[in-house]
């Protein structure tokens, strides 16, 4: 700006001296010419006063002009946010706007000729020795984060960006250095460290807490796998127990129906017949007769009584005619003494279909599960059905009465006998599956199967 002002101070005096050299000449001219030369020669002084004066305001005008544009460079220098230096090749401050002095704690007057690096601090002494060197040296820009020390003490982080540029023809070199102040992103940065490497360790407390939990749990699963092993060797320990408990359970009843069925019953047999003998050969009106006839009739019923037991036990009719006659024959007798109940029995497998084996399987599961319809359901109506279907026999005892929670263990015992848990036993043992599906007022069904 001040150069530009110089400049046309020289331009005005060199155009005043031309006018003085040219009213000179013209005054030389007018002694030797005549009047009409004169009158010419004022009229042009008169036309070249009125052209000076238009220049003079021109030049006026752009002086003013100049002074704007000198005033609003500055007040944008000064009050830019952004600090702005110009330094020599030492490093001295030649130039700094406003915020440049308040980064650096002190008064722009007395920062100028002050070496710049006396306010850096000791730790960024090398970074910015090496910024203002690569700066003069490549003359390309150059950025860098430094640390400032004001002059009071206090610290703060600057960003600098410098660029050499050369003035005086190239003769000198200036920098025109940058300085933005990021002391607040500088301490978020580092409040962002702190945050990850507190993260970071609870990353690795929480890691380590879950190796340790891992570690507990893959103890406590291989605890439990051993303890599950137990289990199934117990469970299957007890599976052959009961198996074998249920085949000498067999076993007894059939002994004790032989025994009773070969003893007692043969012996009521032949007492009865000697009774009745006895009884032919008295009077019809003999006393001894009528105590006798008394005895006869009491020791048909214990006959009777007798092969309901060993029936019980184990049905003869199942070795001797088989499961199909056996099943027919139990629904047939369930019948008869729950006369109140509706009972629809079908039976759509033939004999030979059957495993010898789960013959006495069917019959005692349909034999537990009458027993508990005629003691615990109060059903009227009963639907029973032994078929094959494919490879499948499937054994189905419906009801409509009562029902039950089938979850509730409480139910589990239901009935005498073997119960609704031996009746699942004695279904898995045989290599089949129960399932007794009941809800309360619903009414309860057993459906087994076996695959053959």
């Amino acid at each position: 700006m001040r150069k530009t002002g110089a400049k046309n101070e020289r331009e005005f005096k060199k155009l005043r001296t031309r006018a003085e050299e040219f009213l000179h000449k013209r005054s030389e001219d007018s002694r030797t010419s005549p009047v009409e030369n004169v009158q010419k020669l004022i009229q042009e002084l008169h036309v070249h006063q009125v052209e000076l004066e238009m220049q003079n305001e021109e030049l006026r005008n752009a002086q003013t002009e100049l002074a704007e544009s000198r005033d609003k460079y500055f007040d944008l220098y000064d009050f830019a946010p952004i600090g702005y230096f110009t330094l020599d090749e030492k490093g001295l401050i030649l130039e700094v706007n406003l915020t440049g002095a308040d980064l650096l704690g002190s008064d722009r007057a007395a920062l100028i000729k002050k070496v710049f690096s006396r306010f850096v601090a000791p730790g960024s002494q090398d970074a910015y020795y090496s910024h203002r060197k690569q700066a003069i040296e490549t003359g390309t820009k150059q950025v860098s984060e430094i640390e400032l020390k004001r002059k009071n003490g206090q610290s703060s982080h600057a960003q600098i960006q410098s660029v050499a540029v050369q003035e005086n023809e190239g003769n000198t070199i200036r920098l025109r250095t940058a300085v933005v102040d990021i002391t607040e992103r500088k301490r978020a940065e580092m409040a962002l460290l702190a945050a990850h490497s507190h993260l970071e360790k609870k990353i690795e407390e929480r890691t380590a807490d879950l190796l340790t939990n891992n570690a507990q749990l893959h103890q406590e699963i291989e605890r439990r796998t051993l303890v599950e092993q137990a289990l199934k060797g117990s469970e299957m320990e007890l599976h052959l127990l009961t198996s074998r408990l249920l085949t000498i359970q067999e076993d007894e009843r059939k002994a004790i129906a032989l025994d009773l069925h070969d003893t007692i019953t043969q012996n009521l047999v032949a007492i009865r017949m000697f009774v009745e003998t006895k009884l032919r050969a008295m009077p019809d009106d003999s006393q001894t007769g009528v105590s006798l006839e008394r005895i006869y009739s009491m020791i048909g019923e214990c006959i009777a009584e007798l092969r309901r037991i060993v029936d019980h036990l184990r049905p003869s009719i199942l070795d001797d005619l088989g499961v199909i006659i056996a099943v027919n024959r139990l629904c047939e007798e369930f019948q008869e003494m729950n006369h109140e109940l509706s009972v629809e029995h079908e039976v759509a497998v033939k004999e030979k279909e059957i495993p010898e084996g789960l013959k006495i399987v069917i019959y005692r599961i349909l034999q537990e599960a009458l027993n508990n319809v005629s003691k615990h359901s109060e059903a009227s109506n009963v639907k029973i059905s032994l078929r094959k279907i494919e490879s499948r026999i499937e054994l189905v005892i419906k009801d409509d009465g009562a029902g039950f929670d089938a979850e509730d263990k409480r139910t589990q015992g239901l009935g005498k006998g073997i119960g609704l848990t031996s009746m699942k036993e004695r279904a898995y043992l045989s290599g089949g599956s129960i399932s007794i599906q009941s809800r309360k007022g619903l009414g309860t069904a057993v459906m087994a199967s076996w695959n053959y």
